[in-house]
């Protein structure tokens, strides 16, 4: 009975560490901004920030659930960006960008859980692959330029309010996805055991690929905001930003092991948590050069400190 309540207090604990680092983060910065992070100008600029990351954050999750996780990202959504801002440009049509970078977004994430159910590769080989292609097409597609700029009036998506509200929608429809449909049950089981899930009957290579897709269509929904807020895209464009996923789930307590513990709030508390946290940052006086370390020695104390599983620290 005592080993129980201790697990169950534990479990509390570790329920509860992602709220209590993100009252921290803000209690802190709020001091040592002297009050700046909460200036009308910079929480606009947070929101921007935190809807992009939240939305990739929130197809993630089903990745991330697998026990497995996709460093192609960045490189995905800065051709997403090229994309789409090279079709508006053309024709002036946002939904034609958008579909043919939602057809990319999809063919990286099929691409990524197909080719490495068939190889038994680790997912983070193709992925590595995805990312150095993504990366060299950007390059090429920029070579001329090393930026692409629109004048296509990105004002509605810029809009506080429509980014709340596709950010809330997506969580909504993604929440009830990965809690009550089979896809988000049967991926956490093929993250707590592979081989346990093949032997109840889960087809690990449908959902394998369900959960990728998934992850792609957020990554095209994510590139519309980024572009409605920088108006440019450019061969840096995503850069870094499968890192930022990857913090950014740890900080929302998403297990790196994946399984039955994994959860969609980790997505929208992490993104808030880990953009408050960069921007707190900067608004304290930290050299921005300074930054990436600051945020290296939180992600490393965080992955100490939610390592669930001996032996198996980092997803597949």
């Amino acid at each position: 009975m005592g080993i129980a309540m201790e697990k169950l207090k534990k479990l509390n604990f570790m329920g509860v560490l992602p709220y209590i680092g993100l009252i921290f983060v803000i209690s802190v910065f709020y001091i040592t901004s002297s009050g700046r992070l909460f200036q009308s100008y910079n929480i606009r600029i947070v929101i921007q920030q935190t809807v992009a990351l939240g939305i990739i954050c929130l197809g993630a999750v089903f990745v991330y659930s697998l026990g497995n996780m996709d460093i192609s990202v960045g490189a995905c959504l800065g051709l997403c960006t090229l994309i789409i801002i090279t079709i508006v440009n053309a024709t002036g049509n946002l939904l034609i960008g958008f579909l043919a970078a939602l057809a990319l977004a999809l063919s990286f994430g099929l691409v990524n859980g197909a080719v490495s159910a068939w190889l038994g590769l680790p997912s983070v080989v193709t992925s590595l692959f995805l990312m150095f292609l993504g990366s060299g097409l950007q390059t090429i597609i920029t070579i001329k330029t090393n930026t692409i700029t629109s004048d296509y009036d990105f004002t509605f998506w810029k809009e506080t309010s429509v980014q709340i509200l596709t950010l809330v929608i997506l969580a909504v429809i993604l929440n009830y996805v990965f809690n009550y449909t089979k896809i988000g049950r049967y991926t956490c089981s093929i993250g707590a055991n592979k081989e346990c899930a093949q032997q109840s009957g889960i087809n690990v290579f449908k959902y394998k690929i369900y959960a990728y897709l998934t992850m792609g269509f957020c990554i095209s929904v994510a590139s519309i905001f980024v572009l409605a807020r920088t108006g440019s895209s450019s061969r840096l464009t995503g850069n870094g930003y499968h890192m930022d996923v990857m913090v950014a789930l740890i900080l929302g307590g998403m297990p790196l092991s994946g399984g039955m513990k994994s959860k969609i709030s980790a997505a929208l508390i992490g993104a808030f948590t880990y953009v408050l946290l960069t921007n707190g940052l900067t608004l304290s006086g930290v050299k921005v050069n300074q930054v990436p370390i600051v945020k290296a020695l939180i992600f490393a104390i965080i992955v100490i400190l939610t390592c669930r599983k001996k032996g198996n620290v980092l997803p597949r």
